[in-house]
């Protein structure tokens, strides 16, 4: 009986963490996630590790920021600049939808929803869509594990319960209608 409850603590704390985390723990960790370049060479995200550490949306060809998001760690101290420097940014294949999803640090980091129109960069607001139980005792969204077709992406809300406890709840996120988008409930 004790070797079956010990085989269940162990699997417990091993199989937990790799459900409740972004990325996922086989790899390099800090490794930058999707691709910083729009699918049509126009637009490039860059990191900027000076303080506020910051994330830049560039037009490659005049090299001018067209939009600016700060990170939800801004301080550049050397811990914050290795999180920062593994963002994920996931752009859709014709280029008009991107999501930058922070590296998750404890459901901490931030994940961030645009439309492309015109050249010009519009943040959604899509977060207030998900529900947050109220049993969360830490909560985040992340991309999980990206666009299911150029207007739908899939993402899972890791969540740390008041118990301790370790939950994934995924959603279809629908950014057809960037003024209007939607969101399910999905496996």
């Amino acid at each position: 009986m004790k070797v079956l409850i010990w085989t269940a603590l162990v699997s417990y704390f091993i199989w937990t963490p790799m459900f409740a985390q972004n990325p996922p723990n086989s790899g390099d960790p800090y490794k930058p996630r999707g691709e910083s370049k729009s699918p049509d060479g126009t637009y490039t995200w860059i990191v900027r590790t000076d303080a506020p550490i910051r994330y830049e949306l560039v037009e490659l060809a005049t090299r001018r920021p067209v939009i600016t998001v700060d990170s939800y760690f801004p301080e550049a101290d050397p811990e914050n600049i290795l999180y920062a420097n593994a963002v994920g940014i996931y752009w859709n294949s014709t280029g008009n939808r991107i999501v930058l999803d922070e590296l998750n640090r404890r459901r901490s980091g931030k994940i961030y929803f645009f439309s492309m129109t015109n050249g010009k960069p519009r943040q959604l607001q899509v977060i207030q869509l998900i529900p947050i139980p109220r049993s969360a005792d830490e909560a985040r969204l992340v991309v999980d594990p990206g666009w299911i077709s150029p207007t739908k992406i899939r993402t899972r809300l890791a969540m740390k319960d008041k118990n301790g406890d370790f939950e994934s709840i995924f959603y279809l996120i629908d950014l057809a209608n960037p003024d209007k988008p939607s969101m399910e409930p999905t496996k």
